[in-house]
């Protein structure tokens, strides 16, 4: 009997805990807040077609991220099929989704895009570029949202955390940026720092490894070098915003499901989900979980009271459990199909 394991198992299982009872405990607090009102949402008159634009518009961000990955993927000279890269995408978000920081999404995706035949410089290499359009995005962006709506943030763990996040942020950028402009400069850095580890004790030891490290970063390198196509770029940045509209459009289509009219609050909607996913980054609690439904309730005012909780609930297990759901069950598919092909006799 193979036994299989996957990297961070208990971390995961630990993760995906947490995000189960801050769920339940927030949906409890956010409908029992609702029901005092005396108030009950008439689900019964919910409009089912927009239901379903919302959904699709969730599953057109997952092509569109899909395909983002695939055109750094061809960039790098790796034309791996599409099929593929969307699995991975998914079962990448749910070790991200459960994990704080979003910690576990980067080692998954290098791990699963080795296992399909990627050397771990040019998987590096494509995770890196991914990384740096997204986080630029934000980095742009989020500040000046954040000072437009200083007056709604200035309070509790928000106000704090929008502190520290914006400053981290800068730094992070301007580290990409130069991962991706001068890579040789980072690699030399790198390959120092390898060296000096080989004229250690262990260096015997860890010499073999230690080359192969060596001789990833020099392919990371070449990668990097190689893909500097302005056209490749400008496409994937594309996507980015694509795929981030798509996401952001979830909840507009949710208020006309519900009934509501969301013209003049469409803008708003979008760019208070900007900075809550933003500023929740910066929070070690898997997904923001609790923090972002708490968040969503007191600043979705122009939300009536009475739907706000099922409107909130409805909008997370299309935006984060649904993908992580998916994602979970994409990943086991991956793993299962690994061990069931190394028990194969040949």
């Amino acid at each position: 009997m193979i036994k299989q394991t996957f990297p961070l198992k208990k971390l995961l299982i630990k993760g995906l805990s947490l995000v189960i009872i801050l769920a339940i405990a927030s949906s409890i607090f956010l409908f029992a807040s609702s029901i005092s009102s005396g108030n009950f949402p008439k689900l019964n008159r919910l409009k089912y077609p927009a239901l379903g634009v919302a959904i699709l518009s969730l599953l057109l961000s997952w092509l569109a991220e899909g395909l983002r990955v695939k055109l750094i993927a061809d960039g790098l000279g790796e034309p791996i099929p599409f099929v593929k890269l969307l699995g991975i995408n998914l079962a990448s978000s749910f070790t991200g989704n459960v994990t704080p920081f979003n910690s576990g999404g980067v080692p998954t995706q290098i791990f699963l895009l080795c296992r399909i035949g990627l050397a771990p410089g040019k998987a590096g290499a494509l995770v890196t570029i991914r990384m740096v359009v997204t986080t630029l995005l934000f980095t742009i962006v989020s500040p000046f949202l954040i000072l437009f709506y200083h007056a709604r943030f200035s309070f509790g763990i928000l106000r704090h955390v929008t502190t520290i996040a914006i400053p981290l942020a800068i730094i992070l950028s301007i580290g990409l940026v130069i991962f991706i402009i001068k890579p040789k400069l980072v690699s030399n850095l790198l390959l120092k720092i390898l060296n000096s580890l080989k004229l250690g004790r262990l260096g015997y030891k860890i010499g073999p490894y230690l080359e192969r490290l060596t001789l990833e970063v020099e392919i990371f390198q070449r990668s990097i070098k190689e893909f500097r196509n302005w056209v490749n770029i400008i496409l994937i940045l594309l996507l980015t915003i694509l795929y981030w509209f798509l996401f952001f459009g979830i909840a507009p289509l949710l208020m006309y499901a519900f009934g509501l009219n969301p013209a003049g609050k469409i803008t708003e909607i979008i760019l208070l989900q900007f900075i809550l996913i933003f500023v929740l980054a910066y929070i070690p609690i898997p997904g923001g979980t609790g923090v972002m439904e708490l968040s969503l309730y007191s600043l979705l005012v122009f939300i009536p009271l009475q739907f706000r909780a099922v409107f909130i609930f409805i909008w997370r297990f299309l935006s984060y459990y649904l993908s992580t759901f998916v994602g979970g069950v994409v990943l086991l598919k991956i793993l299962n199909s690994r061990i069931q092909s190394a028990a194969t006799p040949d």
